[in-house]
């Protein structure tokens, strides 16, 4: 899928709102029993469900915004279902976050948007996968430049703080190609992903150190790297 395809998806997200729930926020196993009665292969079933458990426990999803997901994808085939299930449940694998909330950086709720605007499941698919990779290639990027530790916390270990930071990097990235149609080699891509982070300090999303850490440390060397990591598969 071309590049210019999932700029015109990701604009369209933009343009949605988040639906808020009706009911106050579920609890962990409400979710697990609604995906519990899903129309999944069993043992997929039994895969996500031990990846969105420990993802719940953990920070890394809310129950919230996952069982709004789940109910949306219950209205897909299965097959159609299943596939962007397992982009989710394998980000989860690799202890990435998947869902801050209704708002903000969040695979979850971009599925749920795209959902909304009627995008076929092969599209939803495709993009998951580009922040996919693109998460790959910031977490691997970072670590090596010792911006973030070497070796994440597993799947079922206390989220690290850090690993905001990781997801808020490879989203700016991701945006700077998906919503603005630039290069990762665009000397525009250093100051859109430094204004991304800024206000997310001010705003107190990121940490303080973080903030004086890891948002000082970034180069632009860094972010092409990512960029080359993520959108050239020979690279990786």
């Amino acid at each position: 899928m071309r590049i210019a395809l999932l700029s015109l998806i990701a604009l369209g997200v933009l343009a949605q709102p988040v639906v808020l729930p009706s009911s106050p926020c579920p609890a962990p196993e409400e979710v697990l029993q609604f995906l519990l009665g899903m129309d999944l292969a069993p043992e997929f079933r039994a895969a996500v469900a031990g990846a969105l458990s420990a993802g719940m426990a953990t920070g890394r999803a809310t129950p919230t915004v996952s069982l709004l997901l789940l109910q949306d994808l219950a209205r897909l085939p299965r097959e159609a279902a299943e596939r962007i299930l397992e982009v989710i449940r394998f980000a989860l694998a690799q202890g990435f976050i998947v869902d801050t909330g209704l708002v903000g950086s969040s695979m979850m709720n971009e599925a749920r948007k795209l959902l909304a605007l009627g995008r076929k499941p092969e599209e939803i698919e495709a993009v998951l996968r580009m922040r996919l990779a693109v998460l790959l290639a910031t977490r691997s990027v970072l670590s090596r430049s010792g911006v973030v530790a070497a070796s994440p916390a597993p799947p079922d270990k206390p989220l690290p703080p850090e690993e905001r930071f990781v997801l808020e990097v490879a989203w700016a990235v991701g945006d700077f190609v998906l919503w603005e149609g630039g290069a990762f080699a665009d000397p525009r891509l250093f100051p859109f992903v430094q204004g991304r982070l800024n206000r997310l300090c001010s705003v107190g999303v990121l940490s303080a150190e973080q903030c004086q850490r890891s948002v000082v440390a970034l180069t632009p060397e860094m972010l092409q790297e990512i960029g080359r990591l993520a959108f050239q598969p020979e690279r990786r």
